[in-house]
């Protein structure tokens, strides 16, 4: 027996079904890792496509709100990508 990874529910364990229940649990856990995108995104993209920026910097910040809307804006420093230091 064992656990199912995206459910938690017991079932037995054979070779096809290592490590989730059933085909629908290894679908989702696998739409919850890569999340697909949106009709609209896509659209957004082409238009990101077919755009001129002024720099790379300047796409890749469209690209960024677009593909990752609730992170923050990438911090520039004089027009460009501010990339930490690690020392």
């Amino acid at each position: 027996m064992g656990n199912c990874e995206y459910c938690g529910s017991p079932f037995p364990r054979t070779r096809k079904t290592r490590k989730y229940c059933t085909n629908r649990c290894k679908t989702n856990a696998c739409l919850d890792k890569k999340p697909r995108l949106r009709a609209a995104e896509v659209e957004a993209l082409h238009d990101v496509l077919h755009a001129e920026f002024a720099s790379v910097d300047a796409m890749r910040e469209r690209l960024r709100a677009i593909l990752a809307p609730d992170l923050p804006p990438i911090p520039l420093v004089e027009g460009r990508a501010a990339i930490p230091r690690l020392d």
